[in-house]
């Protein structure tokens, strides 16, 4: 698929094709770049050079590929003459956007240009072309950057409204032997025979089935976790990752969602594995902000933004497992 845009008595040829695993270095240092172009001005940390995504970009090619499509151009072009924010030039990858689809939910995991090719419509094609196979009734939904006014009015008007602040936080383990009372709630670690269970409680939660998403969690390196059972039944889940990072957790019971963080925070702590702790949490879910407060953490940066099409699910007993992802 091709277009041909003006910018300002040059014109341009933007070409746009469905991902392969060959792209997906370019689509990291895009990430990164379209960014920090924002970040590093508004006083944020710089996004790092290390390719934690890579991981998650297969698995959405897996899964997803009708809808992960990169925008080619000619830099020079794009530039007057430059290569550009990357410092590259030829045709190369300017833009790319994926969406997934966990039944009649469709959620934009990624849309990044780069500077240089923003302002030319290729952030709408790849919206639009993220959105293959999305069924109309589907709830439609994303997490932006409440720094970013640009993305949020190519979202808002396309029906994508803003639904929740998600809070950030972060701070050091608690160290030593952190514990928390547990009640009836009886935990089991996490194993990819335990994604029958972690669908019931995601049925009570978030309202999605995300079992394809779960067996690729509990296949990566560093991540672990522990199913929480009431009389049998399961009650909850916490997933963490040895870098420190908490997420995906839900309960079947709000009451419950302060329990089962506290519980990953603790373990964490316990391992001694991560000098600091994360996580974003949608700002209704109290019982998270809560265990969070009580273990030390503190908000970090600015706050994200869920938008969607209409509200979906209890996003009060609900963390996500990243904002790129939910």
């Amino acid at each position: 698929m091709k277009t041909t845009v003006d910018t300002g008595g040059r014109a341009v040829q933007i070409v746009y094709r469905q991902a392969e695993e060959a792209d997906l270095t370019r689509a990291y240092d895009v990430f990164r770049a379209a960014l920090n172009a924002y970040l590093v001005p508004a006083g944020q940390p710089e996004i790092p050079e290390d390719d934690r995504q890579s991981p998650v970009y297969v698995h959405l090619l897996e899964h997803d590929a009708g809808r992960f499509w990169v925008a080619e151009a000619v830099v020079e072009e794009l530039t007057g003459g430059g290569t550009g924010t990357l410092g590259v030039g030829g045709r190369q990858i300017v833009g790319w956007g994926c969406g997934l689809v966990r039944g009649d939910w469709w959620f934009l995991s990624n849309l990044f240009v780069l500077p240089e090719a923003q302002g030319l419509g290729v952030g709408a094609m790849l919206f639009d072309l993220a959105g293959t196979g999305a069924q109309s009734p589907a709830v439609r939904a994303t997490v932006t950057d409440s720094l970013q006014p640009a993305s949020n009015n190519l979202y808002g008007r396309r029906g994508l409204l803003p639904r929740e602040p998600l809070i950030g936080f972060e701070g050091p383990a608690l160290g030593g032997d952190a514990s928390v009372s547990l009640g009836t709630l009886e935990p089991e670690p996490l194993t990819p025979a335990s994604v029958p269970a972690l669908g019931e409680v995601d049925a009570a939660a978030s309202g999605v089935d995300r079992s394809v998403d779960h067996r690729f969690y509990l296949t990566q390196s560093g991540r672990y976790g522990f199913l929480f059972r009431r009389h049998g039944r399961p009650a909850g889940y916490v997933m963490m990752r040895q870098d420190g990072w908490i997420g995906p957790v839900a309960a079947v019971r709000e009451q419950d969602m302060e329990t089962v963080t506290v519980a990953g925070v603790a373990d964490l702590s316990r391992r001694g594995v991560a000098e600091k702790l994360r996580a974003g949490v949608p700002a209704r879910s109290e019982g998270a902000q809560r265990a969070f407060w009580g273990a030390g953490l503190r908000y970090s940066g600015t706050p994200g933004l869920l938008l969607a099409s209409r509200p979906w699910g209890h996003l009060d007993r609900y963390i996500p497992a990243s904002y790129g992802f939910f």
